[in-house]
């Protein structure tokens, strides 16, 4: 497996070229995606273009980062999978929480309109949080 990392506008790209299964491949997978969450900012692109294969293990690896990436408030996005990991995914019901594009300009793209309508006045007003009343219980203590 190979991956060649660049920088991008404030994304990392990620170019993965090879297989990613059991054994060293996904060990180095993760390493990668590890350093790229402790290294580097922003949100991170995977482009799948060149995977030949990818079992298991490397779907429960993107898994597993997927909600490291989140828990930093950082996405990790997908381009270019093939048909059969997209398969992959939907068969575990995974394919709706990844981010999906068909080539690295269209999620820079995307991306970088999505970040600019977050940091607008309206939709940082919109994140904030709103006051709820306490819920008050019907029971009644003796």
């Amino acid at each position: 497996m190979i991956v060649e990392k660049r920088q991008l506008d404030g994304f990392t790209l990620l170019l993965v070229e090879g297989v990613i299964k059991l054994g060293e491949s996904a060990e180095f997978f993760a390493q990668t995606l590890d350093r790229a969450l402790a290294n580097d900012a922003g949100h991170v692109l995977g482009d799948f273009s060149k995977i030949n294969y990818i079992d298991s293990t490397g779907i429960g690896e993107l898994v597993g980062y997927l909600g490291r990436f989140r828990d930093a408030s950082r996405k990790l996005i997908l381009v270019n999978p093939s048909e059969r990991i997209k398969k992959l995914l939907q068969v575990a019901r995974l394919l709706e929480l990844f981010p999906i594009y068909d080539t690295v300009d269209a999620a820079l793209s995307a991306e970088a309109n999505a970040r600019v309508t977050a940091s607008s006045p309206v939709a940082r007003a919109s994140r904030r949080p709103r006051y709820r009343r306490p819920h008050r219980s019907s029971r009644t203590s003796k």
